[in-house]
């Protein structure tokens, strides 16, 4: 099916999939808990996608292994929400479901700290540098994948906001993903970024404006895009905000019909959607039980 996918691209003027990477196996564990029904390791390992900074490229996560492995999900976090997608797992697991919380390149734990911002030159592509940050990610989730195959022959890919376009990457290229969970994503990367009222989405907005047009930002990032790569998917789940300002309605609905329009609910609140959690947690449940059972 990749196969299939790599020529179809190539047809369209893109010379290879952007999300390809060599395998290593030079995974480190390090047990942090026990609980009654699974254990929760450190996981590390070496990013298949370098840049060239240490602490960027060093990838690691968090391993919530149950007692009875077979069936598995990487939790995938957005700028923010990093405790949202713990807690998504301690309940995954409690369940069940061995899940893997990856800390992503834009996590501020594998951000160089002291102001990085402030060192960069002025005269910096903000549009590869996003466009790299998003490639390693996907990548990251990939070798995720890696590790979770010993052990583990059902894998599903939670994403929350930023995590969700990812996590909808991911699935699209990554057929060994038989199950998603999209919260708070959407699709069409580039004016879903431009039209967002995000705090931090502004802030890389004003780096963005002076240097690039949004039609130019469209071109340059459609191979990233989950719209290039969408298929139709009905192991897929939906969960977005009715009145999100982050990620507008109308960038939902086009990854949504991208995939075939599978099952999805919208959760009367804003981007944040902490007061439905609960609600947001049965239907993730009862999605991956139904998909990965």
């Amino acid at each position: 099916m990749l196969q299939i996918l790599s020529g179809c691209l190539l047809i369209i003027g893109m010379e290879k999939l952007p999300f390809e990477y060599t395998k290593s196996q030079d995974f480190s564990l390090k047990l942090l808990k026990k609980k009654w029904n699974y254990q929760i390791f450190r996981v590390e390992f070496s990013s298949a996608h370098p840049t060239g900074i240490d602490i960027c490229d060093k990838v690691w996560g968090l391993y919530f292994k149950t007692n009875k492995p077979g069936k598995a999900v990487i939790v995938i976090h957005g700028i923010s929400m990093v405790a949202t997608t713990k807690y998504f797992c301690h309940k995954l697991a409690s369940k069940g479901f061995s899940s893997f919380m990856l800390i992503m390149p834009y996590a501020p734990a594998r951000i160089p700290r002291g102001r990085p911002l402030k060192r960069i030159p002025t005269e910096v592509d903000w549009a590869e540098i996003f466009k790299r940050g998003l490639i390693q990610s996907v990548i990251d989730v990939r070798k995720t994948i890696d590790f979770l195959e010993n052990g583990n022959n059902k894998i599903g890919v939670l994403g929350i906001s930023l995590g969700a376009t990812i996590a909808a990457l991911a699935q699209s290229v990554d057929e060994r993903i038989i199950s998603g969970v999209y919260i708070v994503g959407g699709g069409d990367l580039a004016n879903m970024l431009w039209d967002s009222r995000d705090f931090i989405a502004r802030i890389y907005k004003r780096k963005l404006f002076g240097c690039i047009k949004r039609e130019q930002l469209c071109s340059r990032w459609k191979d990233i895009d989950p719209l290039t790569y969408a298929k139709p998917n009905k192991n897929v789940l939906m969960i977005n905000a009715r009145f999100d300002t982050s990620v507008r309605p109308q960038y939902t609905l086009k990854l949504w019909e991208a995939l075939g329009k599978p099952e999805i609910h919208w959760l009367r609140c804003a981007h944040f959607f902490i007061t439905h959690i609960f609600f947001v947690k049965r239907l993730m449940l009862r999605h991956f039980r139904k998909t990965l059972n």
